[in-house]
């Protein structure tokens, strides 16, 4: 199976990397190649949308958890929204969803980085 992805700008200087399709041996490497191209210490907030991907393997964990330290590094947020039950599974059986921030949906998505804005205002 293929893997597609879409970067498009977010909010504040973010970007949102929607994939659909598989993240395995075959596509991660496409996928690392995407993030490398577009992210940089500028880029405040990564999101990766999980809505439409199917099937997740170790190699592609690795893009993920690459990215996670990148933008950690960097000073940004990274974040994850979308997770279907396949793939949220994956990430239970290796314990690593904690100490990142999994959002069920948009919706909820949208109100964490609302009341993240929210704050930086107040404090200024």
């Amino acid at each position: 199976m293929s893997l597609e992805i879409v970067i498009t700008p977010e909010a504040n200087n973010g970007k949102r990397i929607a994939i659909s399709g598989s993240l395995d041996s075959n596509t991660a490497p496409e996928l690392q190649q995407s993030i490398d191209t577009e992210l940089n210490d500028s880029i405040s907030i990564t999101i990766i949308d999980f809505r439409n991907l199917d099937f997740l393997s170790s190699a592609g964990l690795r893009v993920i958890f690459k990215t996670k330290k990148f933008m950690d590094n960097s000073g940004g947020e990274f974040l994850i929204v979308n997770l279907q039950p396949q793939i949220k599974k994956v990430f239970e059986i290796i314990k690593a969803l904690d100490g990142m921030s999994v959002f069920k949906d948009q919706e909820e998505m949208d109100e964490y980085l609302s009341d993240m804005q929210d704050k930086i205002k107040d404090d200024e």
